[in-house]
């Protein structure tokens, strides 16, 4: 093998290095070993090599002298393995970059850990020992020695890190304290006054909306003069800038030369970023964008000049095994982590392949990219920073990624995530990602935006909480489920949250083999969603169940093909959508939850069933509006496109204004014929019924039909060649005469609302069925009772207003006493709840006790047999007794 001139390689014996250990415990060796290879590194650093290597082996490095690269240097373990000896210290490192290197690079070699030989009850050490690191950038370095973490162009390529007590690679910064608010290192501190200062020349200017301080930064200080940079930081956890400052504001900065001069000026700068330092500047005052002068103790802002590891790479190596984390950013900016396999983390927390967290907003601009992350406890940790990319890793097993609220610009792009998830609670965009049985949480630790588009959900979900609306957009993503569904940890599909957002040009398919939905939200949501151009392909179940609950919201230009039954809550609105369908009915409305249900210039493709069924239903408004009903295949007359089991619906209302109903079967555009008008009113105007569609509904909802077309035919409803016999007729309804003559007239006209029908008188002891019909004192009544009842023996007061008022079927009944009772005779329990009587149907002598009824069918009571009955309650239709009048004398 050749080597380069310009690369030295380490001579052992000169430098009284072994690389040969006997004893992983021996001080003796690790000590000459670590203090031979720093020398050597000086050394070869004087002589102006650029390459260092070491002769293949094994090096037992010491746990309080770690090895220390080199500036303009590459550092090739050349295959060997640097091993930490066996210690009992809570924190160590094996390469320990605290000199403010640039352009120096690890490489080539094994650097070994004492994790399993490591003594984890040393006293006076801290208890979790998670400090054990592979390389470190510390955040204690002494600036009077020339220490400091100030690192440029670090690369480490081609190590396999394992078996540390902490981390593979953990990069720290230091603080850099120059002065703060709270607790100043000068005799002043950064305070502010009401105004502004000109960006232009450094004058004073009035300005209610801003605030400037009243003091100006010492830019003198011996580190900002060194390395030129410095910036506005929070209180000493770096975080927050104070209770009365406004972080998420930029804000200005005026230098100022040695003689008081104006010198220039940067507007629009972030807190903990870093300010270049202006040739000729010794002093600065700051803008802050915000109206209100903060008090000292709402007030954390610092001075510092931080030294932070920069542009650092960490590439093609193997991170496994290790006890805390495999990567940690504790204060770096520009750095890439790709092209690594990070694994088997664990041991004491955080557990993780990566975790960007402590000194928080100063970690910025990561990218983390091409690597493979799988079988740790997390994978990727962000905790506070901005500027994150993970781009094209494989995420696997393990929780994926979590993303705290304080992080900003998070990017996940083109990532295979499989059986794993990612909880993301900050800003973010997830991109161009495959996730196969795995989760995306988009939480709701915060109201900053979020972007989910292009990505592919195979057996996986997504979940939407964010806690504002509209600051969330998922688009262009497809959501598959299929039999591999049933491996799927995390479930499938989608769940909208409590906020609207928006979805656009989505796709799901297919259906899970449980009783889980695919499509969800919440129910008690009380705004909705924009759902625009989402597919719904083949989500029907077996049981013709779609697996989809509609969450609130508007739905423009969807499709639902095959989609199963659906199901709405609270408010909904179909814009211009299609539906297509076959064997099942395609919208249940059956709950009290339902509150609107619109639809506009829909298309409705049918096969054999109802577009619309309504059960159990109490409450809601539904309108079809300019909608196309099409059934050019239904096989069956006997139910309608809209339909119900109307014995169970007690309230509502349904629209149809605009609609045009086709088929090639007689069917029925509303099939609805025993509803009463208060249960369930229908509004039909304006629609177009062709084709031998017809209808069936209630005398009593015809009041409420006007300029409908049927089969040609306007308003048919409204013409008879004699006067009405039957039906409900409000005042003023005219009824149109065909046989117009010259001599005759044009029609007949209500002049008395009421029923034309003729029904029976109450009568006593005699069962009703539910919707039965009675007429009392010119007034008609019906039975409200689903399951019917039977009347008693003295008919009740019948009220005659107001409307649709009720009476309860219980006049001259009498409580339960000890004697002998006839058959026939009729008693109401004390327990009763109202729904239910006994009548004595085997005569005898009752017990001495009243007996526990219980609502039970039959009961038994000395000689005496019981039999429940249900009590009917009567309900006001309207008067008896329409009265007609011709109208429009022809002369």
């Amino acid at each position: 093998m050749s080597i380069s001139t310009n690369a030295y390689v380490m001579e052992l014996d000169i430098w009284r290095v072994s690389n040969i250990v006997l004893d992983f415990n021996d001080k003796t060796l690790s000590t000459a070993n670590s203090n031979g290879i720093n020398n050597a590194l000086t050394w070869a650093s004087q002589q102006g090599y650029t390459e260092f290597m070491f002769p293949k082996g094994t090096y037992l490095i010491d746990e309080t002298i770690p090895i220390q690269p080199k500036s303009f240097m590459t550092l090739n373990l050349n295959g060997s393995t640097l091993r930490i000896r066996n210690n009992g210290l809570a924190g160590y490192s094996v390469i320990c970059y605290k000199q403010n290197q640039v352009f120096s690079r690890v490489t080539n070699g094994i650097i070994q850990g004492d994790r399993y030989n490591h003594n984890y009850s040393t006293p006076g050490e801290a208890a979790t020992h998670e400090w054990g690191m592979g390389i470190l950038f510390p955040n204690t370095t002494d600036p009077t020695k020339g220490e400091g973490t100030n690192t440029l162009f670090t690369t480490i390529d081609n190590i396999e890190f394992l078996e540390l007590t902490g981390d593979g690679v953990s990069l720290f910064s230091s603080q850099g304290l120059v002065y703060a608010t709270t607790t100043p290192t000068k005799s002043y501190a950064i305070t502010f006054e009401s105004g502004s200062i000109s960006t232009t020349d450094g004058s004073l200017k009035a300005d209610l909306t801003k605030i400037r301080s009243n003091i100006f930064l010492d830019l003198t200080n011996t580190q900002i003069v060194k390395w030129k940079t410095f910036g506005i930081y929070g209180d000493v956890s770096y975080q927050s800038v104070g209770s009365e400052i406004d972080g998420t504001l930029p804000f200005d900065i005026i230098f100022y030369n040695a003689n008081g001069t104006f010198n220039s000026s940067l507007t629009n700068i972030d807190f903990f970023d870093e300010i270049p330092l202006p040739a000729g500047a010794t002093r600065a005052k700051i803008v802050l964008h915000q109206p209100n002068v903060p008090s000292s103790s709402g007030n954390g802002l610092t001075l510092r000049c931080m030294t932070i590891p920069k542009f650092t790479f960490v590439e093609k190596c193997h991170i496994h095994h290790t006890r805390r984390l495999g990567i940690a950013l504790q204060g770096a900016k520009f750095v890439w982590i790709r092209n690594n396999d990070i694994h088997h983390i664990s041991g004491t927390a955080p557990q993780a392949a990566l975790d960007v967290e402590d000194n928080f907003a100063l970690n910025q601009n990561l990218w983390i990219e091409d690597n493979f992350l799988h079988d740790s406890s997390l994978q990727l940790i962000f905790v506070k920073g901005k500027n994150f990319h993970v781009r094209n890793n494989k995420i696997e097993r393990g929780i994926g990624i979590t993303g705290y609220p304080g992080v900003k610009k998070l990017f996940i792009e083109g990532n295979y995530f499989k059986d794993t998830s990612a909880q993301i609670n900050g800003e973010c965009v997830i991109s161009n990602n495959q996730l196969h049985r795995s989760n995306i949480g988009i939480g709701n630790g915060t109201t900053e935006p979020a972007i989910v588009d292009n990505n592919i959900f195979t057996n996986a979900s997504l979940n939407v909480a964010r806690p504002k609306a509209y600051c969330v957009s998922v688009s262009n993503c497809r959501f598959t489920v299929d039999s591999d569904y049933n491996n799927a940890p995390s479930g499938g599909g989608f769940n909208a949250g409590t906020y609207p957002q928006t979805m656009t040009n989505c796709t799901f398919e297919g259906y899970t083999g449980s009783t889980a939905l695919t499509f969800d939200g919440d129910v008690n949501a009380i705004e909705g969603w924009t759902y625009s151009n989402v597919l719904f392909l083949n989500t029907k179940k077996p049981n013709n169940d779609g697996g989809i609950r509609v969450p609130g919201g508007t739905y423009i230009g969807c499709r639902f093909n095959n989609s199963g039954n659906l199901t709405t809550n609270k408010r909904v609105e179909f814009i211009g959508c299609t539906f297509t369908w076959d064997s099942y009915n395609l919208f249940g409305f059956s709950g009290a939850n339902n509150e609107l249900a619109r639809f506009i210039n829909c298309t409705f493709n049918g096969g054999t069933s109802s577009a619309f069924y309504f059960s159990a239903l109490t409450k809601g408004r539904f309108e079809l509006i300019n909608n196309f009903f099409e059934y050019p295949n239904a096989t069956s007359t006997s139910s309608g496109v809209i339909d119900g089991f109307w014995s169970n619906v007690t309230g509502g209302t349904l629209l149809l204004d605009g609609n045009r109903f086709k088929s090639n079967l007689a069917m029925k555009a509303v099939n609805a014929p025993s509803i009463t008008p208060d249960a369930f009113q229908i509004i039909l105007k304006n629609n177009t019924l062709e084709e031998n569609i017809t209808y069936v509904v209630d005398q009593t909802q015809m009041q409420y039909f006007s300029n409908n077309t049927i089969n040609g035919a306007i308003d048919p409803y409204d013409w008879a060649t004699v006067v009405p016999s039957k039906g409900f007729y409000k005042l003023g309804k005219q009824i149109r005469n065909p046989n117009m003559l010259t001599s005759g007239f044009m029609g007949w006209i209500c002049a008395k609302e009421g029923f034309l029908d003729t029904y029976s008188n109450w009568s006593a002891s005699t069962n009703y069925s539910w919707n039965t019909r009675i007429t009392v004192n010119s007034y008609v009544y019906y039975c409200t009772n689903r399951l019917g009842g039977k009347s008693t023996k003295t008919a009740p007061t019948f009220p005659t207003s107001p409307m649709y008022t009720t009476v309860s079927d219980t006049k001259g009944m009498t409580g339960w006493t000890s004697k002998s009772y006839a058959v026939g005779d009729i008693i109401l329990p004390s327990s009763s709840d109202g729904t239910y009587y006994y009548e004595c149907t085997t005569a005898g002598t009752s017990g001495t006790t009243e007996p526990v009824w219980g609502g039970k069918p039959s009961v038994t009571d000395g000689a005496v047999v019981w039999t429940k009955r249900l009590i009917i309650t009567w309900k006001l239709l309207g008067p008896a007794g329409a009265v007609f009048k011709q109208y429009g004398q022809i002369f």
